[in-house]
């Protein structure tokens, strides 16, 4: 029974990651790797990020996922809350 779990746990995680090729940064799974394409948030949020190094065009990590998401960004880490997240598009670039 456990070994079915985890199937269909890799499962969902390997559908998530060839499913999308522009998604919100949300639907990025743990441990992948994305370019930034767009960001569609506040003006002022998104001149906070891009001086955080999070910018059109960057390479970023899914470090962990719990209530929002943290990313690995030019060797530094950034927290980010889901709905930020989510008003990020990105290009899944693999593990």
């Amino acid at each position: 029974m456990i070994n079915r779990l985890i199937r269909r746990f890799r499962t969902k995680e390997i559908a998530a990651t060839a499913r999308c090729a522009a998604c919100p940064l949300a639907h990025c799974v743990r441990g992948s790797r994305a370019a930034v394409l767009r960001m569609d948030c506040d003006g002022g949020e998104a001149c906070r990020l891009r001086n955080l190094g999070l910018y059109e065009g960057a390479s970023v990590r899914v470090v962990d996922m719990q209530d929002g998401l943290i990313l690995e960004v030019r060797g530094a880490r950034v927290a980010l809350g889901a709905a930020l997240a989510s008003s990020i598009t990105v290009l899944p670039l693999g593990s």
